[in-house]
């Protein structure tokens, strides 16, 4: 892919990014079904595109894969009918009675990408939590991460960066060997570097990521947030400072090949109601201005 706008989402030539054509595809000549969902107490008439069921491989960038999608409503590139405006967003969806994937209830999109150590990039994704959704019923959800790629016949770790919702609480942590090393094991939560006690539901909580990957006490993680009307083509949030952790953010290289990111709804934890996220406008890059951003903080 080369640097463009597809109009709902833009991409760079980027360290490439699982959505980079994501929100292009409804051009396509797929079948598309009617529907509507709530956001922000209104209805909004949508129509819904499956990854796995409606797409064919043609129409999937290569960049992207779809092997944690366990069935049609797993990941739908929804279209918003909204007069004048061109919204558009991945709605991810998971069951109790979904197949598990490599021992989880997963729906994610994963960016093929894989960061080296030594790298810096920057990443940008907004991520939804419905009005709707049953807050009530027990979750513990990942709703994105980064995730080390093993050497071959290495041994699972855990993700070096996890967004996640805790009945409710929504929580960064983050896993790297100094971690590991500290904690004695690689059970528990890691270190946790970010949270809010209740997460607000019905807005978009757009996020920006400067990392440096490193096994090294070099490594660096800066984060930034906002909040984003759900209807809107644009965003006018003021950014806000997030995290700003220098130390160690990944694994020696006789572990792994790298990091990569995806993002959507995923669970090892039981559950008994269905749970759906909404996530939009992903892009990675090697400096701020190529994922868009041109604020002074950032600079």
């Amino acid at each position: 892919m080369t640097a463009g706008d597809t109009g709902a989402i833009l991409f760079s030539k980027a360290k490439t990014c699982s959505v980079c054509g994501v929100l292009t595809l409804l051009g396509a000549s797929t079948a598309l079904a009617q529907d509507e969902i709530v956001i922000g107490g209104k209805a909004v008439p949508v129509e819904e595109d499956s990854y796995k069921c409606d797409m064919t491989a043609e129409e999937i960038p290569d960049d992207l894969s779809i092997k944690r999608l366990a069935n049609c409503e797993s990941a739908e590139l929804i279209d918003f009918e909204m007069p004048g405006k061109d919204l558009r967003a991945v709605k991810f969806t998971i069951s109790p009675d979904d197949k598990p994937i490599s021992s989880g209830i997963r729906a994610e999109l994963r960016d093929m990408y894989v960061a080296k150590n030594g790298e810096e990039v920057w990443y940008r994704i907004s991520t939804l939590i419905p009005k709707t959704f049953p807050m009530e019923a027990d979750h513990r959800l990942v709703l994105s991460q980064w995730h080390e790629r093993l050497r071959a016949g290495g041994h699972s770790l855990r993700p070096n960066i996890s967004h996640r919702l805790w009945n409710g609480r929504f929580v960064v942590t983050l896993w790297s060997d100094d971690v590991i090393e500290r904690l004695g094991t690689i059970e528990g939560d890691g270190q946790i570097l970010y949270s809010e006690p209740r997460i607000d539901q019905g807005v978009y909580h757009e996020y920006v990521y400067r990392v440096v990957w490193s096994p090294e006490d070099d490594g660096r993680i800066n984060a930034w947030m906002r909040q984003c009307p759900p209807l809107r083509e644009t965003c006018d949030g003021r950014w806000q400072d997030m995290i700003q952790f220098e130390g160690t953010t990944g694994y020696s290289n006789d572990k792994v090949d790298g990091y990569y990111f995806k993002y959507g709804l995923y669970t090892v934890s039981d559950f008994e109601v269905p749970f759906t996220a909404f996530h939009k406008d992903y892009w990675s890059g090697p400096t701020a201005e190529s994922i868009g951003l041109s604020d002074p903080i950032f600079k």
